[in-house]
């Protein structure tokens, strides 16, 4: 009877083990279920992340290359503004209708008289 009673000791120790490791089997397999959804999550965000990064550096590109147009455009412009300017100024000097118009003598009004009146018309009579 005791080898009978310790039989059914062992094979109740040996299903209780049976039953713990298959416990752990299970719970194993739901974290690497887990696991696995975890990776797909994270190369879909992964993926995202690439593509936003490469249109990142794309617009960043553009910008730059915008920017360098912008640039030669300004300096252009400036260039035109200059050689504008030395046009006006060589026209001021060499233009023989601009130079008989300044040789006029300015009206009596522009010279600071008064026309016929010695008294400066801004003072109020009485006044210091």
């Amino acid at each position: 009877m005791k080898a009978f009673a310790a039989a059914i000791i062992i094979a109740l120790v040996g299903l209780l083990l049976i039953g713990i490791q298959q416990s752990r089997v299970i719970a194993l397999r739901g974290e690497v279920a887990f696991e696995a959804g975890e990776k797909t999550k994270a190369f879909a965000a992964n993926a995202e992340s690439q593509a936003t990064i490469t249109t990142l550096r794309d617009e960043a590109k553009r910008n730059a290359a915008y920017t360098a147009d912008l640039a030669k455009r300004i300096k252009a412009s400036e260039k035109k503004a200059e050689k504008a300017r030395k046009d006006f100024e060589d026209l001021k000097r060499n233009s023989k209708p601009v130079r008989d118009w300044a040789a006029q003598p300015l009206p009596d009004g522009l010279r600071g008289k008064a026309g016929g009146s010695d008294k400066d018309p801004g003072r109020k009579a009485g006044g210091p």
